[in-house]
């Protein structure tokens, strides 16, 4: 085989690589893009989850809060009209964050203390006022709704990197086909090295999946 001829085997063997390994690196950032995607759709799914429980807790809290100011509000009036009887009624039914907030505020002798406000304002109550289960499931929504957003920014990514991987085939396949010798090497270099440093910053940048998580 001749000298000539031997080059351009090794010619055609580094285009057909460079090209195989192209197409490779596009069909995986395309599944990279699938998977991150799904991925996105599931912790989306948990985000809003989260916000419909945290919702409903808020709503049941809140519920509950009125409820109390309705049974202390009647309660002042019955003491009010000497009913001690309804009174003593609605005390009994307080829940018990009222109880323990309502005990702590008749320490402060409220009749003669112009400085005592409501049981509402003593620190037993303010417990209630913010509820622990609906901020665990607040932060539960903002976490996922923001790892979320990071899912989206990955697969975005794995899409724009495919587009300067389909600049390799161009590069490549534009060289391939030009009739100068001297811009043919000039372009399959260029090629090789943006699908380099492409291949390169992929791999040192973004993160991999493997399979769907449930």
């Amino acid at each position: 085989m001749s000298d000539a001829k031997s080059k351009s085997h090794q010619i055609d063997l580094i285009y057909v690589t460079i090209l195989g390994l192209t197409v490779i690196m596009i069909s995986w950032c395309g599944l990279q893009h699938e998977l991150w995607s799904s991925e996105m759709i599931f912790e989306l799914q948990d985000a809003n989850e989260a916000h419909r429980i945290f919702t409903t807790t808020e709503l049941k809290d809140r519920q509950a809060i009125i409820v109390d100011i309705f049974l202390f509000t009647e309660h002042i009036n019955a003491i009010q009209n000497n009913n001690t009887k309804l009174g003593e009624f609605y005390k009994n039914a307080f829940s018990p964050e009222l109880k323990q907030s309502f005990d702590e505020w008749m320490k402060t002798d409220p009749m003669n203390n112009s400085s005592a406000k409501t049981p509402f304002t003593m620190p037993a109550y303010q417990s209630k006022l913010e509820s622990k289960k609906a901020i665990e499931f607040l932060k539960s929504f903002d976490e996922k709704s923001q790892n979320a957003n990071n899912m989206r920014i990955t697969a975005s990514n794995y899409v724009f990197f495919t587009t300067i991987f389909s600049g390799v085939l161009f590069l490549v396949g534009l060289g391939r086909v030009h009739p100068s010798k001297k811009l043919e090497r000039i372009l399959l270099i260029m090629g090789i090295v943006l699908f380099s440093v492409t291949t390169g910053i992929v791999f040192a940048t973004l993160p991999i999946i493997t399979s769907h998580t449930v």
